[in-house]
């Protein structure tokens, strides 16, 4: 057996194991002047699922899962080693630290071999770690966005939101700069307080309670049991598996597809092209549990395919794969349909009048504006199942024309608003640059869509691959984004939306399974229901029962402030569109 396993081995046995509790689900070997590798044979190569591609793939980070519920790490040490680095003249690690750095350079930590290079991070005592709940996503990255590091090394700021029932599973915390969450050491790492690393030569981690105790042994590449090949500084080390305390150091791999923040993904030992993911339903069920209600309106599918494109690229005549993908309703056109989206309706009797769509564009520069839905009596109680699609070209232009008829009896489960269309639609706002009303855009640029009342209390989403919770494919100029799954009582941000090219405006969602390409999912929208979202008198700001000139009274002490409940447009400014949306909604509640 290999000293370092031998060393290793008489560690653990010193120090009985005690259950998990919290485990390691990935790590960055990412070289901070390298891009994640492309090797062309798997779907989703050389970028993550957050940071894209880019120089260093974040910095030195690590995820870990929450597998017990009401987990407290305070006081529990996360222990690596990297056993193929050593401190020896010319290795650029072993530069001295700088102060006040806490090291004992070319000394043991607490791996025997005080050469290797090795150290801890230890969860300091504070409420942050005292209560973290089954099925969360922690990660823990060196750097936040500090523009003063190497873009390479740039991770995440601290996000300490979390909020399972609308799809946020995922915390993140930075070690420097931050003593209050962490302790940290190291025998030869020069950065100061908070520096850990996360590599390519042999890295693995134990987990230690603040007992002592063995939560988890040795995952990573150089732990006893390594499932994979060599890890390279262009890859990550990732669980390959669903995170359970049933894992082992088997279960891991090295990847060229990263998921920082997400379920890992990689590519289907069966078919390359395809994908297997980490399934965490079994581990968040009993958390979802606890959620009241459900989902009233969430977003279903949205068009990407710019003007000029086809779906899945090509010409009119073949695509890029050599077929015909094409949408079920438009076909095969350019542009698809232009720009639309399409919502589901998962609440019995639900009315959407006065409800506002807030979409936005998260990148750099990006498009934003809302679509309020006018006081229609046909908003006023839609069944659960129905389909609502919003499109900005009418029949004329290429899309279709509003179509608000449902007949159960036939199957008709779908309702088409044109956004042009004043009796649908009270109000538009685009910074996109389409004037008067209809404006809106549906794009690739990380799209996403959230859904707020009448109130303008948001109730659901952000949807789409701009939600900061999307980690499957990156949505390109030549497809939709869609979910992929029959959806229940919730549907969130963290369900398994996905860029793909079988198009089903006003239509339940089809797609491609895996491995079998030959096998196609398609969406059941029957579980939906079973639930009545208590009504909102929407305009009502002054509480009286009646949306009357009272209400009008308090808009204007409002206006000029950003948001708030006077914004009933959710434009961002309590301006003259909100007494708009006011007048529409003038008469008694309910």
């Amino acid at each position: 057996m290999h000293h370092r396993a031998l060393a290793l081995l008489a560690l653990l046995a010193a120090v009985p194991a005690s259950g998990q509790g919290l485990i390691l689900n990935e790590y960055n070997a990412v070289g901070s002047t390298k891009f994640l590798e492309i090797n062309f044979t798997d779907i989703e190569e050389g970028f993550d699922s957050h940071f894209g591609r880019v120089l260093g793939n974040g910095g030195n980070w690590i995820e870990l899962v929450v597998t017990q519920d009401h987990l407290d790490v305070r006081g529990w040490t996360l222990q690596w080693v990297e056993t193929l680095k050593r401190n020896k003249p010319g290795n650029p690690d072993a530069v001295p630290p700088i102060p006040p750095v806490i090291v004992t350079n070319g000394q043991s930590i607490w791996f025997p071999d005080g050469a290797v290079l090795q150290g801890t991070v230890t969860f300091a005592d504070h409420p942050a770690w005292s209560d973290l709940r089954k099925g969360t996503i922690l990660t823990i990255c060196e750097h936040g966005q500090d523009l003063n590091v190497a873009e390479g090394d740039r991770g995440k700021d601290p996000d300490f939101t979390l909020d399972p029932c609308r799809g946020d599973w995922w915390i993140n915390a930075v070690t420097m700069a931050h003593p209050e969450l962490f302790t940290t050491s190291a025998n030869n790492i020069n950065g100061g307080p908070g520096s850990f690393t996360t590599g390519n030569d042999g890295w693995y981690m134990v987990i230690r309670d603040a007992q002592g105790n063995v939560r988890q042994d040795p995952r990573g590449e150089g732990g006893v049991g390594w499932g994979g090949s060599g890890v390279n500084s262009q890859e990550v080390g990732k669980l390959k598996g669903p995170p359970s305390e049933d894992s082992t150091n088997q279960d891991w791999d090295d990847s060229d597809v990263s998921n920082f923040g997400h379920p890992n993904a990689w590519g289907d030992l069966l078919n390359p092209l395809c994908r297997a993911v980490q399934d965490f339903s079994t581990l968040r069920a009993e958390v979802l549990a606890e959620c009241q209600g459900c989902t009233p309106l969430f977003l279903n599918e949205y068009n990407a395919v710019s003007a000029g494109n086809f779906l899945n690229g090509g010409t009119v005549f073949a695509d890029d794969d050599g077929g015909t993908a094409g949408d079920m309703f438009f076909g095969r056109v350019a542009g698809n349909g232009g720009h639309w989206l399409e919502l589901v309706v998962g609440a019995d009797d639900l009315d959407i009048r006065g409800w506002t769509l807030a979409w936005s564009e998260q990148v750099e520069g990006g498009n934003v504006g809302t679509i309020t839905l006018a006081a229609n009596p046909a908003l006023a109680s839609l069944p659960a199942g129905t389909i609502i699609t919003v499109i900005r070209n009418n029949a004329a232009q290429g899309g279709r024309d509003t179509d608000l008829a449902l007949n159960a009896a036939t199957g008709d489960n779908w309702i088409n608003l044109w956004s042009g269309d004043a009796s649908v639609i009270a109000s538009t706002t685009s910074s996109a640059g389409r004037p008067g009303l209809g404006g809106f855009i549906t794009s690739a640029n990380r799209w996403r869509l959230e859904i707020l009342d009448g109130s303008g209390r948001s109730v659901a989403g952000p949807f789409g691959a701009g939600s900061g919770q999307y980690w499957r494919t990156p949505v390109a100029d030549t497809r939709t984004c869609a979910l992929r799954i029959s959806p229940d009582r919730l549907v969130t941000m963290a369900n398994d939306y996905d860029a793909v090219i079988r198009s089903t405006f006003g239509r339940e969602n089809a797609w491609v399974e895996c491995p079998d390409l030959g096998a196609d999912g398609l969406q059941d929208l029957s579980m939906l229901g079973g639930c009545v979202v208590e009504p909102v008198c929407n305009g009502d700001l002054d509480q009286s029962g009646t949306v009357d000139a009272g209400d009008i009274g308090t808009l204007l002490l409002l206006f000029g402030q950003a948001g708030g409940p006077g914004d009933l447009d959710a434009s961002g400014t309590v301006d003259a569109g909100d007494i708009g949306v006011l007048l529409i909604l003038f008469g008694p509640c309910g």
